[in-house]
């Protein structure tokens, strides 16, 4: 039984290889080059995810902040946080920031108007035939545009980590972080710190008596004032609670790989976030 399980396992690895070749081959474009000088500390990196948790962390932190390079996601730079830290790397992964009208003018139109210090942002390929947010970022020089890609990509592990290297591709990106991860991990960096990483979305899902399925998904930037709402995918369709939850399972799987992608490179991930429901990479109390 142990040898059927075995020739089982390598089969369905040897499967989602050669899907992956087909899926880079077919989406895949060659990435910007990631900055390797410059950074405020190019040996430690803190991924400053938008959980709730993140005020905390940054009132208490400050010090352990800031002798680190720091990457922001998503809405960071609305808030009044970001001019306060100026992170130097800047990540985005929702399409729907480019797609969305309401979303894009926000999002591009702070980033635009307020980042006074040298940036660089990444953004995934898919995202350059949006024309719109790159005119919206056109007038300041301050932002440098890096392209990667999002590609998923499984099976073998020695064939997976050779593209993950060459930023080609990396594990399911069901969120911001796992691409801010995967992104980093071709950069110098030797330590990644991961704050406000929360994830503590089960508590949070509810079903109406109209099957409705609602989650409220806090955030750093507006814990007094988010809701629950339903969530809507990239074709803007309301998710169901089967979807979602095969999400959370998918995003929660790839940060294993990770970790162990990392530790092939020498590099470590470890999460500072107080509560978090990541149960893959080792944790440190500030």
């Amino acid at each position: 039984m142990a040898a059927t399980d075995k020739i089982t396992r390598w089969c369905g690895a040897l499967e989602q290889s050669l899907l992956s070749l087909v899926k880079v081959a077919l989406m895949s474009r060659r990435p910007s080059r990631v900055p390797a000088c410059g950074l405020r500390n190019p040996d430690e990196l803190v991924i400053l995810a938008n959980g709730p948790s993140l005020n905390a962390t940054v009132e208490a932190h400050g010090d352990f902040l800031a002798g680190r390079t720091l990457l922001a996601v998503n809405f960071c730079a609305t808030s009044e946080m970001y001019t306060r830290l100026q992170p130097q790397l800047y990540l985005i992964a929702d399409p729907l920031f480019w797609l969305v009208e309401e979303k894009r003018v926000m999002l591009f139109g702070a980033l635009a108007e307020r980042t006074t210090w040298p940036m660089h942002l990444f953004m995934p390929v898919r995202a350059a035939g949006a024309p719109q947010w790159r005119e919206m970022l056109a007038a300041n020089p301050n932002i440098t545009v890096h392209m990667y890609n999002t590609t998923p990509v499984e099976g073998f592990d020695r064939l997976a980590r050779a593209i993950y290297r060459r930023g080609l591709g990396m594990p399911r990106p069901h969120n911001v972080l796992i691409p801010s991860i995967a992104t980093a991990l071709r950069m110098p960096f030797r330590k990644i710190y991961l704050a406000g990483a929360d994830h503590s979305w089960l508590p949070e899902i509810t079903v109406t008596d109209n099957n409705e399925v609602l989650m409220h998904q806090k955030h750093f930037y507006d814990t007094a004032s988010s809701r629950a709402e339903t969530v809507k995918q990239e074709n803007l369709s309301t998710a169901r609670l089967h979807t979602i939850l095969y999400h959370m399972h998918v995003a929660f799987k790839a940060y294993f790989t990770l970790r162990d992608y990392a530790a092939s490179l020498g590099k470590e991930i470890i999460n500072i976030t107080p509560g978090s429901y990541i149960d893959a990479f080792p944790r440190m109390k500030l």
